[in-house]
């Protein structure tokens, strides 16, 4: 009877520390299961704005026209920015699928296993019951064989249950704490390859990205900046140049009479003062004369004396008209 109340009681403390472990493994898992995600979450908005830095930096390679070691080392750097956001891309999905998703089964694992030492626990308490009525019915009927004989039987086929729910729970168990042992290892061995896998190749890009970096020109990019500048000054140089020759192939002749020949004494068809063409090739210093006397002594006699100058040429010009 003491074995037996012996063999109660380890049962019971079997149950309630199979059924800690299992509440813990379920705990543990689950908290590490939401990290876990929530690195991967975090990776894949990392990927994310990686993307758009990459992009950000390859429109800008693109639009400049000025510093051209610049433009090309930045597009390498680009490119170097997109693979490593592929890697990391990898690294999301390998965490979801070989780290947060082994883990995120022990759910059911755990639920599966706690409805093992249920069980358990279930005919453990039927056990209870028959020993009762078997010590009830002991009490008040001493004499009646029969009923404490089936009493009995019945007790001791849920002595019987007890112990095969035992066995399979302690069999149950033994493949939890194994799976769980494997899978916790292979889990972070998991996590720790893939993160092994994407800092060492992104360590072998970045490498690459220092040494385009490196390869900007700064005295080759200012060069260019002090040549787009001089520009401006070369076409200014280039105008003065073309209007230079411009006066050079103009004719003098037409350029001095234009400017020496005063404005009043140009032939016009509504000005007072033109002149209407000589009869006769002997009136011509009559007429010269008679202006004169006019002017008298004020200061355009010197411009009549030019207009006199001139006034030769076109006579001679009426007079090859007339012939």
């Amino acid at each position: 009877m003491r074995a037996n109340k012996a063999s109660n009681v380890v049962c019971e403390q079997q149950a309630k520390f199979v059924q800690e472990r299992i509440v813990s493994v379920e705990k543990h898992f689950a908290e590490m299961c939401d990290i876990f995600g929530s690195v991967a979450k975090k990776n894949a908005g990392l990927r994310d704005k990686n993307d758009e830095l990459s992009k950000a930096i390859r429109n800008y390679a693109e639009n400049e026209n000025v510093n051209q070691s610049l433009k090309s080392n930045l597009m390498e750097f680009s490119a170097i920015l997109t693979s490593v956001g592929d890697y990391r891309d990898t690294q999301v999905k390998r965490m979801e699928n070989k780290v947060v998703s082994e883990l995120s089964q022990y759910d059911s694992i755990c639920k599966h296993s706690r409805e093992e030492v249920k069980a358990t626990f279930s005919a453990r308490e039927k056990e209870l019951v028959r020993k009762r009525q078997l010590d009830r019915i002991r009490e008040r009927n001493p004499r009646n064989r029969q009923m404490i004989t089936l009493a009995e039987t019945e007790l001791l086929k849920a002595s019987a249950e007890v112990s095969r729910s035992m066995k399979g729970l302690e069999e149950q168990m033994n493949i939890f704490e194994k799976k769980k042992l494997e899978d916790i290892k292979s889990v972070l061995q998991d996590y720790v390859l893939t993160e092994i896998a994407f800092n060492a190749k992104s360590l072998e890009l970045f490498t690459k990205a220092f040494q385009d970096l490196q390869n900007i020109s700064i005295e080759d990019d200012v060069e260019d900046f002090k040549d787009v500048l001089r520009v401006p000054d070369s076409i200014t140089r280039l105008d003065t140049v073309k209007r230079t020759s411009f006066r050079a192939s103009t004719p003098l002749g037409s350029l001095a009479n234009l400017f020496t020949t005063p404005p009043r004494f140009r032939r016009s068809s509504d000005s007072g003062l033109a002149r209407s063409p000589p009869k006769e090739r002997g009136g011509k210093s009559q007429s010269v004369d008679s202006l004169k006397k006019g002017l008298g002594e004020s200061s355009e006699s010197v411009e009549v004396e030019d207009f006199v100058d001139d006034e030769s040429s076109y006579t001679s010009d009426e007079d090859y008209d007339r012939k």
